[in-house]
C-alpha cells in the first residue's frame, strides 16, 4: 500500500506503520459491515491510532511520527458511499494521531503503569 522508506526506522515507527496500515485497511472495508460493527471499528480506531502515535512519539520523537502519519494521511480512502463519510473519518483519525504525537513532545514522561 505505502512505499516503505529505504532507511531503517526506529522500532516504534515500524509499529506505528503497522497500526496505520491496519487502520487504513479497516477504513476501506467500512461500507461492507453493518452499522453497529462499523461504529465499534471507528471507535476503536479513534482510540488506538492516536494512542500508538503518542507512544511512538515518546520513543522515536514527534517529528518522525508526524512524518509517518502524513504519509498515510495523503492516501485516498474510497469515498463512493455518500452516506458513510469515510474520508472525513480517516482525516479525523490521522489528525488525532498527529495531535497525540505533538502532545507527546510537550509531555516529558509517558505514563507507563499504575500508580502505587
Amino acid at each position: 500500500m505505502i512505499d516503505r522508506p529505504e532507511r531503517a526506522d526506529h522500532p516504534a515507527i515500524a509499529r506505528l506503520r503497522v497500526e496505520l496500515d491496519a487502520a487504513w485497511k479497516s477504513m476501506r472495508t467500512l461500507a461492507e459491515v453493518d452499522d453497529d460493527l462499523r461504529a465499534r471499528i471507528i471507535a476503536e480506531l479513534r482510540g488506538a491510532v492516536p494512542d500508538m502515535a503518542g507512544r511512538a512519539a515518546h520513543e522515536a520523537g514527534h517529528q518522525a511520527v508526524v512524518a509517518e502519519i502524513r504519509r498515510f494521511a495523503d492516501i485516498d480512502v474510497d469515498a463512493t458511499d455518500a452516506e458513510r463519510p469515510t474520508c472525513a473519518i480517516w482525516g479525523e483519525i490521522v489528525d488525532m494521531a498527529s495531535v497525540a504525537a505533538m502532545a507527546a513532545a510537550h509531555d516529558p514522561a509517558p505514563v507507563t503503569g499504575a500508580r502505587r
